[in-house]
């Protein structure tokens, strides 16, 4: 009531008196400008916000004050595991699976948006909902998945970072010593946490800079065609055995750890509890995603041409390899001939050998930048994940250190026993876990958004929340499909079925269980109401207005 009593002729635009009061009660006495963002207020919590925010419509002094979060998000786009799967549909496929990025990365705006307004709305991150929630046994067993989870999105970061040492060293940094000095070469960087995350923010902020700097100068080495690239990306079409990667793209694009972290993130930015405030920063915060994502998938869209202009012209299907110079371009005996995989390490070197030197140490910086920054990421993602689910917060350093080790563990055991291919492999098999975890996160987040227990009037409104229903329906059925061509399809295509049948039927029950719990999260009733402004909760009338779109109403 206070609260209310205060904020009322402030967003009225009158009472200078009681302005002045409030202002200097918190020590903020601007320049007399009655409408000023720098009015501050306490909530229900006794927590300090800012001022009104969106009184005078567009303002970029207030957009100012939202940037930061986004781009921390936006690093899990850039991680070495959708590197390799760009360079892997570009090779193979050309400039053919454009439209699959495209779509994946709108796809992908529409979820992060979804998760900053759950943040914004509520000041409560997915991690929080889902103990709030779910029952203990239930919200425990999704901890655990996201432990996982992180883990998982952990492994391509440690070994795109070891390909990149070796790569800038020239070789006199092995693999193994690469794996083992990524496993502590991120602690550096978590000490600019200490200082604030303003620092850390500007410091992943250039990381995305020498990211795009690297790729985009890749890019207009290679010279790909423009008129192939605008086509790939209009024209909706699946070429032959490409199924796997198109899903690979499209499972790929929406990490799970990117949901709790953003709806964390953006909480960090305090807004004042009344409706027109918490639009307008759902607003700003919007904006800026869409920007930090569309950067994200012009530095994908890049490494697909780049695959596209250099390897898929020496693709050799025959042998599944880009084969350069000599007679026969399948032919890797012919005098002159290279013929090399493609992955995350024989990318430098072919580039090398295709369009020199520059293009190489370009690549291993621009890997290195991705596999350290996604890292810092990732981190911040399992400690909102730790403290959210089960309340334990422990140092960054230390949070780094646990799952770091546990990243480096499975690494260093499959370089030393199947070297550079068995790491390339065992990223996409980290890929295929996070696929698996991907309905976990993005269920509840659904549920949340469109409840008005959760969110009151600014809930999805139907239209979108079908649409967003969809776009979770198309992307579970992408993960499913990844899941599928990688793990149940290589046990029925050996010869000897029958020995296989105990595995077939263990992948079943799994399935099952998979599905069931799946189905339980879809089914569960929204309960617990949050903390809401008294303009924006619902007490009654469930069927109100509710947001229309991921902007403003």
């Amino acid at each position: 009531g206070a609260e209310a009593a205060q904020a009322a002729p402030l967003a009225n635009g009158g009472g200078s008196a009681r302005e002045e009061d409030v202002r200097q009660r918190d020590g903020e006495v601007g320049d007399g400008c009655s409408t000023c963002s720098s009015v501050s207020s306490y909530d229900s919590r006794g927590e300090k916000n800012i001022g009104a925010i969106g009184m005078d419509g567009w303002s970029w002094r207030e957009f100012s004050k939202f940037v930061g979060p986004a781009w921390l998000v936006s690093i899990a786009y850039l991680d070495p595991g959708n590197l390799e799967t760009d360079l892997q549909s570009g090779a193979q496929y050309g400039y053919t699976l454009g439209w699959v990025l495209l779509w994946s990365s709108i796809l992908g705006i529409l979820v992060q948006i979804l998760s900053l307004r759950l943040g914004i709305v509520s000041r409560r991150n997915l991690a929080e909902m889902c103990r709030d929630e779910y029952p203990p046994r239930l919200s425990l067993l999704l901890w655990i998945f996201s432990e996982l989870m992180i883990v998982a999105s952990d492994v391509p970061e440690v070994i795109g970072t070891a390909f990149a040492l070796q790569i800038l060293s020239n070789g006199a940094i092995s693999l193994v010593q690469g794996v083992l000095i990524a496993s502590c070469s991120t602690m550096l960087f978590l000490v600019l946490s200490y200082w604030g995350k303003s620092p850390l923010e500007l410091f992943v902020g250039f990381l995305v800079a020498v990211i795009s700097l690297c790729f985009v100068l890749e890019c207009i080495a290679s010279r790909p065609d423009l008129g192939l690239s605008v086509g790939g990306m209009l024209e909706l079409h699946v070429p032959e055995g490409s199924e796997g990667i198109a899903m690979g793209l499209l499972g790929a694009v929406v990490m799970p750890h990117n949901l709790f972290l953003q709806s964390a993130l953006v909480q960090a930015r305090p807004v004042r509890r009344a409706r027109q405030s918490i639009e307008y920063a759902c607003y700003y915060t919007s904006v800026e995603t869409c920007v930090a994502l569309i950067t994200s998938f012009l530095v994908n869209l890049s490494v697909m041409l780049v695959a596209s202009a250099s390897f898929n012209p020496h693709w050799c299907e025959k042998k599944e390899m880009v084969c350069h110079g000599g007679t026969d371009s399948c032919d890797g005996d012919s005098p002159g001939a290279q013929c090399m995989e493609v992955g995350l390490q024989t990318a430098s070197a072919l580039l090398q050998s295709i369009l020199g030197s520059r293009a190489s140490v370009l690549w291993g910086i621009a890997l290195l930048a991705s596999g350290q920054s996604s890292t810092i990421t990732g981190t911040y993602a399992g400690q909102f994940i730790m403290e959210g689910f089960v309340r334990l917060s422990c140092p960054l350093w230390a949070r780094n250190l646990l799952s770091r080790s546990l990243a480096v563990l499975p690494s260093l055991a499959v370089v030393l026993i199947a070297g550079p291919q068995g790491a390339n492999d065992l990223i996409v098999f980290s890929s295929v876990v996070l696929a698996v975890h991907l309905p976990f996160a993005l269920i509840p987040l659904l549920k949340f958004t469109d409840s008005a227990k959760k969110m009151g009037k600014l809930r999805n409104s139907k239209p979108f929340s079908l649409f967003s229903w969809g776009l979770a329906g198309a992307v579970a059925f992408a993960d499913g499909a990844l899941v599928y061509t990688t793990v149940v399809l290589p046990l029925l295509g050996d010869e000897n079925n029958a020995a296989k049948i105990p595995q077939l039927i263990v992948v079943f029950l799994c399935s099952v269980g998979y599905a069931s719990l799946a189905l339980y999260l879809i089914r569960l009733p929204v309960r617990v109401h949050a903390e809401l402004p008294d303009d924006i909760r619902e007490c009654c009338d469930e069927d109100a207005e509710a947001m229309d779109a991921p902007f403003l109403a």
